[in-house]
């Protein structure tokens, strides 16, 4: 599959000419938003990305891989993607000013047309140093019952490069990784029980690996794993390479899913295993010190929960939801926010909520979960969508901070499962919230947020 690159240039004229429309902000916008691409199409997934320094968005509009310089207000396109979801909505009549994905989606099926989708961006990622956007087009050839990926580079100055392709069996899902190395050398991945995958950019091919899984650093190019014949917890550097070997030793995985995190001082790492048979079931893990060999040991109800160290020592978040009514199924009926302070394993909730089973499972209430909590750079402040308590359901976008603030985010309630709007996150050193509703992407002050007229509590 060819992709094609909206070629960056030196001339001023053209670059100003390769910017989206971002005069005219949409109607029902807060009147502080800045509207970075007024004229989106954007499916599901990816969902907008903002970079690491806080400075761009990057998101997929009508098949393109676009990013916004948000403190300009401007949006670009670096490369475009031919037959994603996204593409092929863009290209129906009556697009021109944008659309609503799921009415267009709907108008496609309503046709009875075989949507030519085939295509899909997985892995959309920023360098660590926010001047790329990295991120992998995956195919499947019905007749071959192949699947094809293309992972592509596409820097804010310069032409976007392919840099790893694979063909594989259907039944083996495997993929170069997900995550590209500081040095851009590896891409990694970890696929559950089997061995990490290292993808070796220069020759296009995986490289032989002991891993059972690599968590990165999030500060420097080191990792931190299992090595697969002694299930020993080892430091390697960024080619590889074990340094250090603990005499830590991480119990079997019987049943899929693992993962592991490692504080950004390096000190701390936690890990943990699914317990049960299927998606929704339990986990046990362990928060390690890699100085003292102190071990704490830590249990949730869903091993889907989200869990981030704040880089004050062994403090971390967890954000999740659970069933605790024992009823089979994927029905959440309790959600929370909560810190675990270094030292301490009691979850100091930040948010809460629990709904009773049976009204949950009646469809008398809804417990919202659509949403992504998103944190600011200092993790003092974050959004999360809560329940609407009358008419459809879904849920409402709401600012808190650490101390229980609560704020609505301005505008007027859609009515739709997230509204007024979704988040993608924080930029600009957390004092502005990146948002994106079916008409276009705009960035908004957290000032305009917390206001005596939005403040809940």
């Amino acid at each position: 599959m060819a992709i094609r690159p909206q070629y960056i240039v030196t001339s001023i004229l053209l670059v100003v000419a390769t910017l989206l429309p971002t005069a005219v902000a949409a109607d029902g916008l807060p009147a502080t938003a800045t509207v970075l691409d007024n004229k989106v199409i954007m499916y599901m997934r990816p969902v907008p990305l903002v970079s690491p320094n806080g400075q761009y968005v990057a998101y997929v509009n009508r098949g393109w891989v676009c990013v916004a310089e948000i403190e300009a207000g401007t949006s670009r396109r670096l490369v475009e993607v031919p037959d994603v979801w996204s593409h092929v909505l863009a290209s129906l009549p009556g697009t021109e000013d944008g659309g609503d994905a799921d009415s267009l989606t709907h108008l496609l099926k309503a046709d009875k047309r075989k949507a030519p989708v085939q295509a899909e961006i997985r892995s959309f990622e920023w360098t660590a140093d926010s001047q790329a956007v990295v991120f992998g087009v995956h195919s499947y050839d019905d007749d071959k019952k192949t699947a094809q990926v293309h992972i592509w580079r596409a820097p804010l100055v310069g032409e976007p490069q392919e840099i790893a392709s694979s063909e594989h069996p259907l039944t083996t899902r495997r993929w170069p990784g997900d995550m590209l190395t500081r040095d851009g050398r590896f891409l990694v991945g970890n696929f559950g029980r089997r061995r990490a995958l290292i993808w070796d950019v220069a020759t296009n091919k995986p490289r032989a690996t002991p891993f059972l899984y690599l968590a990165p650093s999030p500060t420097s190019g080191r990792w931190i794993g299992v090595e697969k014949d002694t299930r020993q917890l080892v430091v390697v550097d960024e080619g590889f390479k074990i340094i250090e070997r603990y005499e830590e030793i991480l119990p079997e995985n019987q049943y899929g899913s693992f993962d592991m995190i490692w504080s950004p001082d390096e000190r701390f790492v936690l890990w943990r295993q699914q317990i049960g048979f299927d998606y929704y079931s339990n986990w046990v893990g362990c928060r390690f010190d890699l100085d003292s060999g102190e071990r704490q040991i830590f249990t949730g109800d869903y091993m889907k929960e989200k869990i981030m160290f704040t880089g004050h020592r062994g403090e971390f978040l967890r954000v999740g939801a659970g069933n605790r009514s024992g009823v089979i199924g994927e029905l959440y009926n309790e959600a929370y926010i909560g810190l675990v302070p270094d030292g301490r394993v009691h979850l100091r909730r930040l948010w809460y909520q629990r709904e009773d089973a049976q009204k949950v499972l009646s469809g008398e209430r809804w417990l919202g979960r659509s949403s992504v909590v998103t944190w600011s750079p200092n993790l003092e402040l974050f959004t999360v969508g809560l329940p609407r308590q009358e008419g459809p359901f879904g849920e409402v976008m709401h600012l808190a901070d650490r101390q229980r603030h609560l704020w609505k985010l301005p505008g007027d309630d859609s009515g739709r499962y997230v509204s007024p709007y979704h988040v993608a996150g924080f930029a600009l050193d957390g004092k502005s919230i990146i948002a994106y509703d079916d008409a276009c992407l705009f960035a908004l002050p957290v000032t305009a947020i917390q206001t005596p007229g939005n403040k809940v509590r």
